[in-house]
């Protein structure tokens, strides 16, 4: 990456990722806002990183040319990649935990804690699902 475009990424992209990501990603499990910046900006480094192999130039904004790549372009592709459930560290819809799963709707994470049924002939007691899957 060249020190143009490491200076884009530190003062043009990654602000606007700090200020758009709360609002626009669902966040999935125990995310939060400040890593899925981080991603973000991991995302979007490498992006540059591969526009600038193929041959164009990183700019702080747009400016019509073809050769020409904006900082706003750049944050607006890599919050798009964060909606769909894309991370810096892959991308898998066939994993059951994976980002992209869940939000989709495929699958869903339930704690073992969670109360699975309760007895009535006993009193009421309370069976978690940590209970039910025990081995006895």
């Amino acid at each position: 990456m060249t020190p143009l475009a490491g200076d884009v990424l530190c003062t043009e992209v990654a602000p606007r990722l700090q200020s758009a990501v709360p609002a626009a990603v669902n966040f999935v499990g125990c995310e939060d806002a400040e890593e899925l910046v981080q991603d973000g900006t991991a995302m979007a480094a490498k992006m540059m990183c591969n526009a600038e192999r193929a041959g164009k130039k990183v700019t702080r904004s747009a400016t019509g040319r073809l050769n020409e790549i904006s900082a706003g372009n750049i944050a607006y592709y890599a919050i798009q990649h964060l909606k769909s459930g894309r991370r810096s560290v892959g991308y898998s819809s066939a994993d059951v935990m994976a980002t992209a799963t869940q939000l989709k709707g495929r699958t869903r994470l339930t704690s073992l804690e969670e109360v699975v049924a309760s007895d009535e002939e006993t009193g009421g007691e309370i069976f978690l699902l940590h209970d039910v899957l025990s081995d006895n």
